[in-house]
């Protein structure tokens, strides 16, 4: 972000300390985290305007502020829903955490959208497919500790929700981030086996991918975007240097 003109501790999902040594995010959408995206903001490639469509004409779009943009394409997102074929499919009425009908049988795991969380360790899938795998393979195989957790009414409960269009399996950052506390709480053995889940990831990424090997190749891809848009466009600001290094 020192790349850019915004200051982050500014936005309104985010929540931090007088001295900001802590920080919570709390949004339902999802922020931008590649660095050719920060590249191209400062280069001036790439510019982020906050404002709502008012009209649009050939080659125009006319904002609600009253600035008009030329534009030759457009693409409008719209980001994802859940599936409700999933609710009907397992007769899902309430979701006890990922368990359908408090049914240790019936587990159902998807990413969750938005953010909640202070501590990022990761921004992949994988980290939270072992976790998901584990637990519910787990309550399957014991359901004494699965019985345990659902009779204490701790785990979140969670219907479908018809009016924003979101099926009952599909829980949210905050719902997902509670039941990482309760979870481990009932069942001390996952908490232990998830304790070795960071070193895992950790042993695994440096095997595929080591970091002087990682971080020579995403210099050079930012060298070559910012080569590629100078030549395009002379006007744009001259590139930083990239700002990670391997010591």
């Amino acid at each position: 972000y020192r790349l850019t003109p915004w200051d982050p501790w500014s936005y309104y999902s985010v929540q931090c300390n007088e001295a900001r040594t802590h920080v919570t995010i709390q949004q339902k959408a999802r922020f931008g985290i590649g660095d050719v995206f920060f590249l191209a903001v400062y280069m001036q490639r790439c510019e982020v305007i906050v404002d709502s469509v008012k009209r649009m004409t050939e080659d125009t779009v006319h904002l609600q502020s009253g600035r008009r943009i030329e534009a030759a394409v457009m693409l409008k997102l719209l980001g994802f829903t859940g599936d409700f074929e999933v609710d009907r499919l397992l007769k899902v009425k309430e979701m006890a955490g990922f368990w359908a009908n408090g049914d240790n049988r019936r587990y159902i795991a998807s990413e969750g959208p938005g953010v909640s969380a202070s501590n990022f360790g990761g921004t992949s899938l994988s980290p939270g497919a072992i976790m998901w795998v584990t637990q519910g393979s787990h309550m399957m195989d014991y359901p004494k500790d699965w019985e345990t957790m659902v009779t204490s009414g701790m785990l979140p409960l969670h219907k479908a929700e018809l009016e924003i269009d979101k099926p009952a399996y599909v829980l949210d950052a905050r719902i997902q981030t509670s039941m990482g506390f309760v979870i481990p709480a009932f069942c001390t053995l996952l908490g232990e086996e998830a304790a070795g889940f960071g070193q895992l990831k950790r042993r695994k990424q440096l095997e595929c991918h080591p970091l002087k090997a990682f971080l020579q190749e995403a210099s050079e891809e930012w060298d070559e975007y910012a080569k590629k848009w100078k030549a395009e466009d002379p006007t744009l600001l001259d590139p930083p240097e990239y700002p990670y290094k391997f010591n």
